[in-house]
């Protein structure tokens, strides 16, 4: 198929006219300094991949990316892609901090599934809650360098300990929990987390998938975990028992 020719192709959403604002701003910024000719979509293509560099190094400038250390090169150009080259060389940043930038009441993250009301929570909010996930995964003596493992589906949680974890310094890592025990304990004893981050059951296409009689074979399959984190996935979840899971 031709990524010209969308005939006869169902459309999803067409953009307002009057909409991307941003978007606008960022091509105005090309426009003026590079002297490019950006009348569509197809000629900012063109020119963003004839221009690889400068355009992300623009991008950077554009969003505002933090760092400690700007990057002294986008990428090399002479090592081809298939290569894996690497990119912003030299930069020096805290991925959470970007994140984490904002504490104003504007919508941060809508989370919704299955089986439980949709939730809104603000970029307040956010910060408040990965600042106490940090906290407490400190309190754990997790520090820079060591790995927190999430074992979970698509929910709030998992966000607030990826913000928590890049935030301390430490390296964050998941799997869907639809694996299995054996297939979980395969991945993560390669990287060796100190914390389990998990959840008691989830729903899936209306199925009930209980998540507890893995957890247990995973904890005793991996040493090096020192602690386990189970989120309650309902208010009626507090009552089980997981008295024979170790490190809870």
């Amino acid at each position: 198929m031709s990524h010209r020719d969308f005939s006869n192709i169902q459309i999803m959403r067409k953009p307002d006219e009057n909409g991307g604002i941003q978007l606008k701003k960022f091509k105005e910024i090309i426009r003026n300094k590079y002297g490019a000719k950006l009348d569509n979509y197809w000629e900012f293509h063109k020119w963003s991949v004839d221009n690889l560099a400068e355009f992300w190094a623009e991008l950077w400038d554009f969003v505002g990316i933090i760092s400690s250390k700007k990057f002294d090169q986008v990428i090399d150009l002479t090592i081809p892609m298939q290569e894996c080259p690497e990119w912003f060389k030299g930069a020096r940043l805290n991925f959470a901090e970007n994140l984490l930038r904002y504490r104003d009441d504007r919508v941060a993250i809508i989370s919704a599934g299955e089986d439980k009301e949709t939730n809104h929570f603000t970029f307040a909010e956010m910060f408040k809650e990965a600042r106490l996930y940090a906290a407490a995964f400190r309190k754990f003596g997790i520090k820079k360098g060591d790995v927190v493992a999430c074992y979970m589906s698509n929910r709030e949680e998992a966000l607030f300990g990826l913000q928590a974890t890049t935030s301390i310094g430490a390296i964050w890592t998941g799997v869907l929990p639809l694996l299995g025990a054996q297939a979980v304990i395969n991945r993560f004893k390669q990287v060796k987390p100190k914390i389990l981050l998990t959840i008691d059951r989830y729903q899936n296409d209306q199925e009930e998938i209980e998540m507890l009689p893995k957890v247990k074979d995973i904890i005793n399959g991996i040493s090096s975990l020192q602690r386990v984190i189970i989120i309650p996935s309902k208010k009626e979840s507090k009552l089980k028992n997981i008295s024979d899971i170790k490190n809870r």
